[in-house]
């Protein structure tokens, strides 16, 4: 049984006469997958359907297929026609297996503006002008926010009241654990309004031996814990759950330890105790620790000082050896600042040097810098250059996401950009992924414009250079808000979800099917990937448009087809996982690479390359800093 199977073509002609005669003036249930954005009004919900991301109805059963260890997603979008509909709400009947259900109410912003740069017209910081995604694709009321129907405030009622011509949604997360046994799993899910039963959609899960690798790619989520204490008002127990939401979805909250109480604070997270029924964690990666924590995030340990090397030298000595990587982030986006290269002077005649890198990000190339560490914009990101400097003992990450080279945070872009970019990093040599921020409802940078309400303001981010973006920042909004915002608050002590984090966990888990498959039809696999992802970060030009898909109906496809290729009862460790993804990311560049290197780039007169390489190195390093201006 395939994930997210698409209608046959008599069932879709079907939805479409349904769509047709239902525009007449009655309402309209229709269940799509994942990795489709519906907004409140406009055409979506036919394109959905035309596009194959509608799944069955009452008389065609939701066909999902599964890993044990996975979690599906599903949409049921719910139109009013001429009336509105009143007292709607969603239910889904308990599987009798280990199998669980969470249901989210989607939460609409409204997008009248780009993001933008006022003084270079077409372009962004998610994107180039050649690689704008189009306005009909993302203005309107956009959907995000993901609100738990049980914690339902007011203003977001569940159950739920939908407008004429109007639309509303609930996301269902479907988990299948490990201990899930292989076979069919029936359920239903079942619509109803204050008229009654709207609808009764059968589903089937098919569950495969085979089990999911846990964080099968390394995604890093930074986060402010005075975002939390701010706009929460207090920071326990907000961190605790971002912690474990972040790691319900394969990915890693990245917290940053000064002192002592930091440590302390953050030590069950280290130890992966935190992610433990104990602390009341039920979900993937049970038990499992955190794949790294900085020292100082952002430079806030200030400059090198040998009575901050002895708080160093006490604190490193009780970070978990089970943490992979302990770097010490020694300042942002300022490559001639001297501070890195004296911070790893001044640690390398210390005891912990062996632990501790020194990072920086910088846009500029990492052969060069003389940190342990560069972090590098996913626009500036060269393969060799990282190959390179990994050659001599140092490492390179990649940062953030930029159209075309990858997948930005953004809100104004395509649904599938996170999801893309965990399919690059499964198959391209970046290391970890650090998102900058996930909890940036302050916009307190310089140029910025105070805090806002996520839930209604879609601009988050604007600085000094002339740059607004949507969404940037935000990756999980906030369950309690405090003060000016406090009458759109869901008093909840912790963050909620998004759609763009859902789909991060479905490319994460994409990374998954790839290791499984790879390892024991590596050919196979590498032939899937690579058409599915032709080329990304340094294999784009400035001036191409987006050439990765943009539609998750080719992510669906590829997975698919993965999916047929996974052995019976395949299971990796971590250690496994990575071996094997990175065997394919090595074959990659022995095959793939050349061809970056052919005709096209030697017909130009080295004297002209040379001049537009040092030309467009100097406008990087400036498009570069933005994010500190």
């Amino acid at each position: 049984m395939k994930r997210g199977s698409t209608l046959g073509a008599a069932s879709a002609l079907a939805l479409l006469l349904l769509a047709t005669v239902t525009a007449a003036g009655g309402p309209r249930v229709v269940v799509v997958d994942d990795g489709v954005r519906v907004r409140r009004e406009g055409p979506d919900l036919d394109r959905a359907i035309t596009r194959g991301h509608a799944l069955g109805g009452e008389d065609h059963a939701i066909e999902l297929a599964a890993l044990r260890g996975e979690v599906l997603a599903i949409q049921v979008i719910l139109e009013a026609g001429d009336t509105p509909l009143d007292a709607v709400t969603v239910d889904v009947a308990p599987p009798r297996t280990p199998i669980r259900v969470d249901r989210f109410i989607e939460s609409y912003v409204e997008i009248t503006a780009r993001s933008r740069n006022e003084r270079h017209a077409g372009e962004s910081l998610g994107w180039t002008p050649s690689s704008r995604p189009p306005d009909e694709d993302v203005l309107g009321a956009v959907p995000d926010a993901l609100v738990p129907v049980e914690l339902a405030p007011a203003w977001l009622p569940y159950p739920l009241r939908i407008q004429p011509r109007s639309r509303g949604a609930i996301w269902i997360d479907v988990e299948v654990p490990t201990s899930t046994p292989p076979g069919r799993v029936a359920t239903e899910i079942v619509v109803k309004h204050a008229g009654g039963v709207l609808s009764r959609l059968p589903v089937v899960v098919d569950v495969a031996s085979a089990e999911l690798p846990y964080r099968a790619t390394s995604f890093l989520a930074f986060y402010d814990p005075k975002n939390l204490i701010e706009r929460i008002g207090a920071l326990e127990p907000a961190e605790k759950q971002l912690f474990q939401l972040l790691h319900r979805h394969h990915v890693d909250a990245l917290g940053s330890i000064r002192n002592e109480a930091d440590l302390d604070r953050l030590g069950p997270a280290l130890t992966g105790a935190w992610y433990t029924k104990e602390h009341g964690y039920e979900g993937p990666g049970e038990g499992v620790p955190l794949t790294a924590v900085t020292l100082g995030a952002y430079g806030t340990l200030g400059d090198p000082h040998p009575d901050k090397l002895r708080v160093i030298e006490a604190l490193v000595p009780k970070i978990p050896a089970a943490v992979e990587d302990v770097f010490l982030y020694a300042i942002d986006e300022q490559c001639e600042s001297p501070r890195g290269p004296t911070w790893r002077s001044l640690l390398a005649r210390s005891p912990v040097q062996k632990r501790v890198r020194v990072a920086h990000a910088c846009a500029e190339d990492p052969r060069h810098q003389k940190v342990d560490l560069v972090l590098l914009p996913s626009q500036t990101f060269q393969q060799d250059a990282a190959l390179g400097t990994r050659d001599q003992g140092r490492d390179v990450w990649v940062y953030n996401g930029r159209l075309p080279h990858s997948g930005p945070l953004l809100l104004d872009v395509p649904a599938t950009s996170l999801l893309a970019d965990a399919w690059i990093a499964a198959t391209r040599p970046t290391g970890r992924w650090f998102l900058w921020e996930t909890t940036f409802w302050n916009d307190g940078n310089r140029g910025g414009r105070g805090p806002i309400d996520p839930f209604v303001v879609a601009e988050t981010f604007h600085n000094n250079d002339g740059d607004s973006a949507l969404g940037d920042g935000v990756l999980v909004y906030p369950g309690k808000q405090t003060g000016r915002f406090a009458h759109h608050s869901a008093g909840f002590d912790g963050v909620f979800p998004s759609i763009r984090l859902k789909l991060l966990r479905r490319g994460i888990q994409d990374a998954g099917y790839l290791a499984l498959a790879r390892s024991a039809h590596p050919a196979e696999a590498d032939v899937i990937s690579t058409r599915l992802l032709p080329r990304a970060l340094d294999e784009v030009d400035l001036d191409e448009a987006t050439p990765f898909p943009t539609d998750a109906a080719a992510y669906t496809s590829a997975r698919s087809t993965l999916r047929a290729l996974v052995p019976e009862g395949g299971r990796l460790d971590p250690r496994q996982t990575a071996d094997v993804l990175d065997a394919g990311r090595a074959a990659r560049q022995t095959q793939q690479r050349p061809m970056f290197r052919g005709p096209k780039r030697l017909v130009v007169a080295f004297a002209t390359l040379a001049l537009v390489a040092a030309s467009l190195a100097g406008w990087l390093v400036r498009r570069g800093r933005r994010r500190a201006s």
